[in-house]
């Protein structure tokens, strides 16, 4: 004799436990979605910084490796002896020096070597530097511009892109030390420039940071 099973009927959910359920998944998707923003959030800021600090070290050893050589005269040995300094690199004019601003410095050495300051020139390299902050981009003296730092904005060119990294200050510090030579009035000045440097993103200023570098100027000056 066959028996006949008795089927029971599954209970469904109520209106009232599908809404609950729904708004416990909204609630789980928001958090998620919260969670992996701040996440993005994160890793750019992380990411933006890197970049801040890559373009920041890049300009500062930039200007730190050139206002190392200020002064620098390949003739200099031929003045050993004589009590004097004919170094062209070192006379008014040329020799280093920052504006009252604190914001831009000039300085000249002897690249190529030939012992003399050639004339300014826009088709060979002319032995005359500078760095300046123009608006907030950090800007050098290519040859052949004026060597001032009031020449126009688009005399100079462009180290740091401002569309990635706005540079807020900029400070050069020349200090110079004089130390007596012998009995006479001749004296030796040594000098150094302090660099500070401020930039933050263009896409995010919060994103901020300040580097620092002291620079020991390697030719010292001779004052008969």
């Amino acid at each position: 004799m066959l028996m006949k099973m008795k089927s029971t009927p599954m209970a469904g959910f109520s209106l009232v436990e599908m809404l609950v359920a729904l708004v416990i998944n909204v609630i789980l998707i928001f958090a998620l979605v919260t969670v992996f923003s701040s996440n993005i959030g994160h890793y750019n800021k992380v990411s933006g910084s890197d970049v801040l600090m890559q373009q920041l070290e890049s300009a500062l050893q930039l200007m730190t490796t050139d206002i190392r050589r200020a002064g620098y005269w390949s003739n200099a040995s031929n003045d050993i002896g004589t009590g004097q300094n004919n170094n062209p690199f070192m006379a008014s004019g040329t020799d280093i020096s920052v504006n009252g601003a604190n914001n831009c410095i000039l300085f000249t050495y002897d690249h190529n070597g030939t012992g003399t300051l050639p004339s300014i020139s826009g088709t060979s390299e002319d032995d005359r530097y500078g760095y300046r902050l123009n608006g907030q981009t950090l800007q050098t003296r290519p040859f052949g511009a004026s060597f001032s730092c009031g020449a126009p904005a688009s005399a100079w060119e462009n180290v740091t892109n401002p569309a990635i990294v706005q540079i807020s200050n900029l400070v050069f510090t020349l200090t110079t030390t004089t130390t007596p030579v012998g009995a006479t009035s001749n004296r030796i000045i040594l000098r150094s420039v302090d660099i500070s440097i401020t930039g933050q993103l263009a896409t995010d200023s919060t994103v901020s940071k300040t580097l620092t570098q002291h620079v020991r100027i390697q030719n010292d000056k001779y004052v008969p």
